[in-house]
């Protein structure tokens, strides 16, 4: 279930600090390397959200960030075959 470049939520150079992580995620075909990506990506997109706590702009990254982290959560279920409780994002 990964975003074709013409989604919204394609990674993009609007939101460079956290999306080439979320990118890394959708490229790689290697399931030993995939596990450390996805971390390395939830954690990204997690500091970002939490630094733009409180500021009510950024919508359209917002959207994003939850499109992302939903993409994760599939990858992990689908790919690694992790399957986790629903711990809220």
């Amino acid at each position: 279930m990964a975003p074709t470049e013409s989604s919204p939520s394609s990674p993009s150079k609007r939101f460079p600090g956290w999306q080439s992580a979320y990118a890394a995620v959708l490229a790689e075909a290697d399931t030993a390397a995939l596990f450390k990506l996805v971390e390395i990506a939830e954690a990204a997109i997690r500091t970002r959200r939490a630094a733009l706590e409180g500021n009510p702009d950024h919508h359209a990254e917002r959207q994003d960030m939850a499109e992302a982290l939903a993409n994760l959560r599939v990858v992990k279920k689908e790919r690694l075959k992790f399957d986790q409780p629903n711990f809220s994002d």
